[in-house]
């Protein structure tokens, strides 16, 4: 199983994005594996979408449905929320996005050791492998 972080779906759909063709690279290593998300990689990817990259309606719908398609794993992650703040709070004086907190415990949780991501913060994690 490879969990894929939502800076690697943005890459991944939006041509623009500066690691686009590297994550295109890492699509043809990983598409034939079982690919894990949660919800909230669901919520970030569509927020981050619409309001900081400002997708058309078309291209925001059509990451929604890809997304929500059956091609991937989604796992309802709001059981995590409450350990993923006390792994931010033991992270300090590090700072650690709330966000990766819940992908690490989430991963921890269900034996996942690989990742897709393009944040630096997951490579120091003992016991995740960054997939590049």
């Amino acid at each position: 199983m490879i969990f894929l972080d939502a800076n690697y779906l943005l890459s991944l759909y939006i041509e623009t994005e500066t690691e686009h063709n590297i994550a295109l690279n890492i699509w043809d290593k990983i598409k034939h594996e079982e690919l894990v998300i949660s919800n909230s990689i669901i919520l970030e990817v569509i927020t981050i979408s619409n309001t900081k990259i400002k997708l058309e309606k078309e291209k925001l719908e059509g990451i929604y449905n890809n997304l929500n398609s059956g091609r991937f794993k989604i796992v309802e992650d709001v059981a995590f929320q409450k350990n993923s703040m006390k792994k931010l709070l033991n992270y300090l004086p590090q700072r650690m996005p709330l966000f990766g907190c819940l992908y690490i415990e989430l991963m921890e949780q269900l034996g996942i050791t690989k990742i897709a991501t393009f944040d630096k913060h997951f490579n120091n994690i003992e016991g995740v492998e960054t997939i590049y």
